[in-house]
């Protein structure tokens, strides 16, 4: 008789974007994730994250950067496999670019994606994206998309009150068919008006920050603001409940290995050289990053790359070594100087997480 082995396939419980057009904040995400004890995760480029759904995971992630070209690398299959997941009972979890992936557009390749009804309040058809800053408005058709305020809002509950960090995130109108789970009721202290005050207020306070529609046996959960901010712990628990996430023990490896010195020096010089990109921005795609951005990928790195499965770690040393080469090479005034450096950060940094949660899984 002939013995053939079976390779049990991991299947995780949750699946988060961290593929093309993907900002910083989907390591938000895996911080709140490891503070919950929850580790049964991936971690997954556009690719990888398409083939993931058809395993039956539970919840998917899509969280901040450019929607657009986030929404072009699901084109056609990502699209009809997020759909169908959905159908038989997985859960959608968008925040800020995530959350304005499924709501109603005529604009390819959003309209692959219609699943919610709801509209949005900040919406301007007469400025045009007059301010090219995609801090303040993003190009949208024939209008922009406004980002009114930065920075910290007040958000309520069933009349509890907490606060979250919004960057770029939705406003909701008042829905027809989805409910409303969060509103906007308020400012932070050193809340950013990128807008009149008065405009800000009429646009935002009363309006909905985060909505449920369902899809077949599933759900959506569209999130204007950052609940999963690292900064915000109470934030962060609204968030574990309204996921139906539940704290489990903390969880440690058996083993924690030291740091290669190679990988150890590579971070450290790579963090100098983003430092000094200080005050200076940079145009990705349709997103704006800067030198604070890059040092929340090199943290994610740092923290967790003592357990990075060894056949990782060259690779990642490799590519943070041609980041630091072109990050200290920029110049002044030439923003796609930076589009490959955040590239190679973007996907070490996937690597990184996605081998930790792995590896506290397998208990190695």
């Amino acid at each position: 008789m002939v013995s053939v082995a079976i390779h049990r396939v991991y299947m995780p419980r949750i699946v988060v974007y961290a593929g093309e057009g993907s900002s910083h904040s989907w390591t938000w995400f895996g911080d709140l994730l490891e503070r919950m004890g929850e580790y049964d995760a991936r971690f997954l480029g556009s690719k990888d994250f398409i083939d993931s759904l058809g395993h039956p995971a539970e919840i998917v992630v899509i969280s901040g950067g450019d929607g657009y070209a986030i929404a072009e690398s699901l084109k056609g299959l990502g699209f009809a496999r997020l759909k169908y997941f959905m159908s038989r009972g997985g859960q959608y979890v968008g925040i800020c670019a995530g959350a304005y992936l499924p709501l109603p557009s005529s604009i390819g390749p959003f309209s692959e994606f219609n699943l919610s009804s709801t509209k949005i309040e900040n919406i301007d058809c007469s400025i045009r994206n007059k301010d090219e800053s995609s801090r303040v408005s993003v190009t949208y058709g024939g209008c922009s998309i406004l980002h009114p305020v930065r920075g910290e809002v007040e958000i309520s509950r069933d009349g509890s009150k907490t606060h979250a960090p919004l960057y770029g995130g939705p406003v909701f109108k008042e829905p027809e068919d989805d409910a409303v789970l969060l509103r906007y009721t308020g400012f932070g202290v050193d809340t950013e008006f990128q807008v009149d005050r008065e405009r800000a207020e009429a646009m935002i306070l009363g309006r909905p920050a985060a909505i449920l529609c369902e899809h077949g046996a599933g759900t959506l959960l569209l999130l204007g603001p950052h609940l999963e901010h690292p900064n915000y712990p109470e934030a962060n628990r609204l968030l574990g409940d309204l996921l139906g996430l539940v704290s489990g023990p903390k969880r440690e490896a058996s083993e924690r290995r030291a740091v290669a010195p190679s990988l150890a020096r590579s971070l450290a010089d790579l963090k100098v050289a983003a430092t000094g990109l200080e005050g200076r921005s940079f145009l990705v795609g349709r997103k704006l990053w800067d030198s604070g951005r890059f040092l929340e990928l090199i943290n994610a790195i740092e923290k967790r790359s003592w357990s990075m499965a060894p056949q990782d770690v060259e690779r990642v040393r490799s590519a943070l070594d041609a980041a630091r080469g072109i990050l200290i090479k920029t110049k002044v005034g030439v923003e796609s100087d930076v589009d490959e450096a955040t590239v190679l950060l973007v996907n070490s940094t996937r690597v990184c997480v996605d081998s930790h949660f792995r590896s506290m899984v397998e208990g190695r």
